[in-house]
């Protein structure tokens, strides 16, 4: 028999309302929050749950990488071809390309 490595992953989550002059402000307060364990997740806040290899999420994003990279220079041609026009889907590529690396 084999051994296999088993990710189980669970993510809670909840929406703290902080009144801030701006978003870094109101993250910074949150986070003091948090650390002063004055907010505190619990089985409430479960949001989804994962159970897959380990390894997959690396191997997801190398294969999604490949294809965006098999694509990138055809696709910014034809965008320059069609005047840059802003539904075209190599400004999703270029998106998706800032996420993976």
């Amino acid at each position: 028999m084999k051994t296999f490595e088993i990710e189980v992953q669970e993510i809670l989550s909840r929406v703290i309302s902080v009144e801030a002059e701006n978003p870094t402000e109101a993250i910074s307060t949150v986070e003091k929050l948090y650390k002063n364990e004055e907010i505190v997740l619990d089985y409430n806040d479960f949001k989804y749950r994962e159970i897959k290899p380990l390894g997959f999420n690396e191997d997801k994003n190398n294969l999604i990488k490949e294809v965006i990279d098999y694509l990138f220079e055809d696709e910014k041609k034809h965008f320059e071809e069609c005047g840059k026009v802003e539904n075209h889907i190599y400004l999703t590529l270029v998106k998706l390309r800032s996420l993976i690396n």
